[in-house]
């Protein structure tokens, strides 16, 4: 399994107040070939590996959250298709993830926003520019009370790989 020097990690508690933190978690150098050549394949096939014990994206995340289980999908949203997504909290989930692909200079749109589920104040609402690739944003699900959403991309595409981890085994896998 491929393996890179430890990022330094935002505190736990800076991720339990605002409910996501982001990391810079540069691309091994197999991954970044087959993002680069579009070879959605084999980045599905990578990202499994790498959410093992004892690989980058485990071990990352594992200092957060514990967790026994995981999803995750190639979300590629472009502005010809896509919509505003609506609040959700993936509350089934203990923790989730987005592992950034975007090379798009063109991009506009795509925000992740964050906030309390029991908020409605702007204020209390945060928002991250789609980030530029190797940059990985975990965040709280519903259990912890937080929800998120994308609003629409407005020109390009934005690349992303999402995912889920749970203590638990959901009842679908």
């Amino acid at each position: 399994m491929t393996t890179i020097d430890k990022p330094i990690l935002p505190s736990k508690g800076q991720l339990l107040e605002r409910g996501f933190i982001k990391v810079y978690l540069p691309f091994p150098s197999e991954f970044k070939a087959a993002v680069t050549s579009c070879n959605w394949v084999k980045v599905d096939s990578l990202i499994s590996e790498y959410l093992k014990p004892g690989a980058i994206l485990y071990d990352l995340i594992s200092n957060y959250q514990h967790f026994n289980y995981t999803e995750h999908i190639i979300a590629i949203r472009d502005a010809v298709t896509d919509e505003d997504g609506i609040w959700h909290d993936d509350g089934s989930r203990d923790i989730a993830f987005t592992w950034s692909l975007n090379d798009d200079p063109t991009l506009e749109g795509g925000e992740l926003l964050f906030k309390k589920k029991s908020t409605t104040s702007s204020q209390d609402l945060h928002s991250i520019t789609p980030p530029i690739a190797e940059t990985l944003i975990i965040f709280l699900t519903g259990k912890f009370g937080f929800e998120h959403k994308v609003n629409k991309v407005t020109k390009g595409k934005r690349k992303t790989i999402a995912g889920w981890c749970s203590i638990e085994k959901p009842n679908w896998l």
